[in-house]
């Protein structure tokens, strides 16, 4: 008998946020997914207690459930359970995935049934695992429901920044990321021939012994390091072509320290690291900085401490203007793309031309075509053990438009 839904989500209320996360990924996936949050007029004036038997007991593929302390405790998560198991004690087969949040144990549940765990594993990572499930088993959904779309859906997709020395710059999609001590595994689907033969390229050119490893300046989330490139490898299933790239973090010394820690009469450098993260957020020139500090420096040299002109590739980024309003001229069109796409720049920046050292907050806003908002903090590396980090804080608009 065909079946109304591809997954069923069965959670409590205080793990929503996991079971929507997940759902979201399923519905712009194309799978047919049971959540409540989407059958609001459906279930509106209902008997639950009879449709929710009947969800879970014969009218999903699959049912994931996401079990905690919270579930074992709720009233209705423990009807949803004790369908789903009538169903997978009579077809004797894999129904129940469950998805641990806790070590909570759940009735019926063995601890010898696999699981994820939430705990090692994103969203993302169930997300991929769910689909390679339901690949992998018999659809009995209805025939007329929308496949699974070749592009990649933009507000949901991560990505990745890759920027060459030569000041080239490529977003790639990321399907996984794991970030060890050292080394970052990735698995890229690239949405662009462009996209492919920049990581052809650099699988090329660790098979020529001639040529020697490109470095990159990489970024990811909140992370931004140097790095070269260990192996690129491809493969392809199906319509879906997906590169595993391995990167390797330089760990050279940073010989720019002293220059981050000079001061320039009563210009400190956090003052300093202040004005480039302004320039890098809010495009802020020399002119535009404090008054204080005219008199002390020429406007000339104070750019060159803001730009880090004085500095060379090899040890940090020149900072000379923001890069959003370029951005905007590429990405302008899919705002949430920009946004992602500008939050990554922007976090490379400020990582590598040691503005700051961490990220604690990094909101982009576009509240026009000519203005986005920007909310910033960052936190710089201590001067001494002793003393607290200092903290960066950044709020005002950045013009998007000459």
């Amino acid at each position: 008998m065909p079946k109304e839904y591809d997954v069923a989500l069965s959670f409590a209320g205080e793990d929503r946020r996991y079971a929507d996360a997940l759902a979201k990924r399923l519905k712009a996936g194309g799978y047919s997914v049971f959540y409540d949050e989407f059958e609001q007029v459906e279930l509106w004036g209902k008997n639950l207690y009879d449709h929710f038997s009947s969800i879970y007991k014969d009218k999903a593929r699959f049912c994931v459930m996401f079990l905690s302390r919270n579930y074992a405790r709720k009233v209705w998560t423990n009807h949803e359970r004790q369908n789903a198991q009538a169903r997978a004690l009579r077809e004797s087969k894999e129904y129940i995935l469950p998805v641990r949040i806790d070590d909570t144990e759940i009735p019926g549940i063995l601890g010898t049934i696999g699981y994820l765990d939430l705990r090692t594993t994103a969203i993302d990572g169930v997300y991929d695992a769910l689909v390679e499930k339901l690949s992998g088993s018999i659809s009995d959904t209805d025939p007329n429901a929308n496949p699974m779309p070749s592009s990649i859906q933009s507000d949901l997709v991560e990505f990745t920044l890759f920027l060459s020395e030569d000041g080239k710059t490529h977003f790639v999609p990321a399907k996984i990321a794991h970030w060890g001590s050292t080394e970052i595994q990735l698995e890229l689907i690239p949405e662009s021939s462009e996209q492919s033969t920049f990581l052809d390229s650099m699988r090329k050119g660790l098979n020529n012994p001639y040529l020697m490893v490109e470095r990159f300046a990489f970024a990811f989330k909140d992370g931004a390091v140097w790095v070269r490139t260990t192996d690129v490898a491809q493969t392809t299933s199906g319509s879906q072509t997906v590169w595993k790239v391995v990167l390797e973090e330089e760990n050279s010394e940073r010989s720019n320290d002293l220059f981050d820690n000079v001061a320039y009469g009563s210009i400190s450098p956090d003052d300093i690291a202040e004005m480039r993260a302004k320039r890098i957020l809010l495009d802020e020139k020399p002119s535009q900085n404090r008054s204080d500090f005219r008199g002390i420096v020429d406007d000339g040299f104070l750019e060159s401490l803001i730009s880090h002109e004085s500095r060379t590739r090899e040890h940090g980024l020149q900072v000379q203007q923001s890069p959003f309003p370029e951005l905007f001229r590429s990405f302008g069109k899919e705002p949430d793309k920009f946004r992602k796409i500008a939050r990554l720049v922007a976090v490379l920046f400020l990582k590598l031309s040691n503005t700051v050292e961490d990220i604690l907050k990094l909101e982009l806003d576009v509240l026009d075509s000519s203005r986005l908002q920007v909310e910033f903090k960052g936190r710089r590396r201590s001067a001494s053990d002793s003393a607290d980090p200092p903290i960066i804080e950044v709020n005002g608009i950045c013009p998007l438009r000459e």
